[in-house]
């Protein structure tokens, strides 16, 4: 099993057009770095709608974008895309006067991978698009023991709902988070996160174990949201 230590710098948006209003913007990027980073390892968009129920849990939908680079012996030896298309509900509970926020993130994936039949080649065309189905589940928990401080958990589950069909496991991946925030203004509308994510990727049913690469990567993360739009008092 090949084990990397990355480091992904980006931002996580949730934008209301209003204040206490139904519809918003998700925007969300990274860049991710292997060897801290020292090596490129990959960029990642994401945007998308949101709809905010009266309840507080949100409705998403949109598309995402990835470039893969290898970045150790386990990688495919091409720089590759990864072409999405995503829908989720989030389910969130809020205790304590807002300090404790437990939630659940449902996410399906439409995903379209770029392959080449020859490895070696060097030419940028790809001869097919691999695609998966992937169902991500992540259960977070939130507190914030001083007005601006907050301590984070999660662990989010990915799986492709369609391996049987390529003799892959079930089970894609796992994402163990441990980390921080800090917020830059009195509503904890804009944070900053850092944290140690533990990611621990499943390939084919022969691989030792099941097992391929474990990254212990750092994530830095410029969190919000912040509505375009205040209520008028």
């Amino acid at each position: 099993m090949a084990q990397n230590v990355a480091a992904w710098v980006g931002y996580e948006m949730y934008l209301p057009f209003k204040e206490d209003g139904r519809w918003g913007l998700l925007l969300e990027g990274y860049s991710k770095g292997n060897d801290f980073v020292s090596e490129l390892q990959g960029s990642f968009y994401r945007a998308g709608a949101n709809y905010y129920l009266k309840n507080g849990n949100r409705l998403g939908a949109g598309v995402a974008y990835q470039w893969d680079l290898p970045y150790d012996e386990v990688s495919l030896p091409y720089n590759n895309p990864d072409y999405r298309i995503y829908e989720q509900f989030i389910w969130r509970i809020v205790k304590k006067e807002g300090n404790e926020v437990w939630s659940q993130r449902f996410r399906m994936e439409q995903r379209w991978l770029g392959r080449k039949d020859d490895p070696n080649s060097t030419s940028d065309h790809f001869d097919y698009y691999k695609f998966e189905n992937t169902f991500r589940y992540q259960v977070r928990y939130q507190y914030w023991f001083k007005p601006r401080w907050a301590a984070v958990i999660y662990d989010e589950l990915h799986i492709r709902t369609n391996a049987a069909s390529s003799n892959e496991n079930y089970l894609d991946q796992n994402r163990l988070y441990l980390g921080g925030a800090y917020s830059l203004d009195k509503r904890r509308e804009i944070r900053m996160e850092l944290g140690y994510m533990n990611q621990i990727f499943f390939k084919s049913p022969d691989t030792e174990g099941g097992l391929s690469r474990m990254n212990h990567t750092i994530r830095i993360t410029l969190t919000t949201d912040l509505p375009f739009k205040r209520k008028e008092n």
